[in-house]
C-alpha cells in the first residue's frame, strides 16, 4: 500500500507479464484509490479473474457496490472486461480511447471490435489531463501504447498501466510492444519517469525511486499453475 496524507493506493490484483506458445495470459495490474472516502478502481481486469477481483474486495471489506468510479486505463480486453461488475460506477476514459474502441485499426490486436460493447449501459464519462477523480487523485495522459492511454496521479505516485508496464520499460526509457505511436509512447515513459517517486506498473509490483534509480518497492507476488486432473 501507498499512501500520502490524502490518497491511498492499494493493489486488489497483481500485474504479472506472462508469454508463452500458445497467447499472453495478460494478467494487469487492479488499483484501489481511496480518498476522503471515496473509492475508485483503477483497471479492472479480464473476465477470467472476476471471482479474485470480487474476493480481492471482499478481503477489504468492499463489494462492488461501494467504487464510485471504475477508471479504464486504455481499451485493451485485459484492462476493461469486468467494468460490468461495477454498474453503478462511472467510467472514466479518455474520449480518444473511446473514440478508437468504436472502430480499431485491425493492427490493434488487443482491442477486439467487440471491446466497445463491454461498456454499453454502463455510465460514461470522459477525461483529461489534470481532471480530479478523487481529492488529491488526478488524471495523466499517456498517450502512445493506445491513442488514449491514462494513467492517475496521487501525491508522488504514477499508476501508469501500459504506458510503463515493468520497471524494464521505466530503466530503458523505452516503451516496449507494438506501440500505436512509438515516438508518444516512449515521451510518455519519459513523463512517468521524471514525476513519479512512487509507479505502480500495469503488469509488474510497485516500482519506487531509489538513491541508484528505480527499484522494485516490494517481493513478487507468486503465481500458481495449476494442471488439471
Amino acid at each position: 500500500m501507498f499512501g500520502d496524507r490524502m490518497a491511498t493506493v492499494t493493489p486488489i490484483l497483481a500485474g504479472h507479464l506472462l508469454t508463452s506458445d500458445q497467447g499472453n495470459p495478460a494478467f494487469c495490474s487492479v488499483l484501489l484509490v481511496e480518498s476522503s472516502g471515496r473509492r475508485a478502481l483503477f483497471d479492472c481486469g479480464h473476465a477470467g479473474r472476476r471471482r479474485q477481483l470480487l474476493e480481492g474486495l471482499a478481503a477489504r471489506g468492499l463489494e462492488p457496490a461501494d467504487i464510485r468510479y471504475v477508471v479504464i486505463s486504455h481499451g485493451h480486453w485485459d484492462h476493461l472486461q469486468n467494468a460490468d461488475l461495477f454498474p453503478s460506477a462511472q467510467v472514466l476514459i479518455h474520449s480518444l480511447e473511446l473514440q478508437n474502441l468504436a472502430d480499431p485499426p485491425a493492427t490493434d490486436l488487443g482491442t477486439p471490435r467487440w471491446a466497445r460493447a463491454v461498456l454499453d449501459g454502463l455510465a460514461l464519462r470522459e477525461v483529461a489531463d489534470g481532471d480530479e477523480v478523487l481529492p488529491g487523485v488526478t488524471v495523466i495522459e499517456l498517450p502512445g501504447h493506445t491513442p488514449g492511454s491514462i494513467g492517475l496521479v496521487a501525491g508522488n505516485a504514477v499508476l501508469a498501466a501500459d504506458a510503463v508496464p515493468t520497471l524494464k520499460v521505466l530503466r530503458d526509457r523505452r516503451a516496449s510492444g507494438r506501440p500505436y505511436d512509438r515516438e508518444r509512447a516512449d515521451a510518455s515513459v519519459a513523463r512517468v519517469a521524471a514525476l513519479a517517486d512512487v509507479v505502480y506498473p500495469g503488469h509488474d509490483r510497485m516500482i519506487r525511486r531509489g538513491a541508484d534509480g528505480f527499484e522494485y518497492a516490494e517481493a513478487a507476488v507468486p503465481l500458481t499453475f495449476r494442471v488439471p486432473l
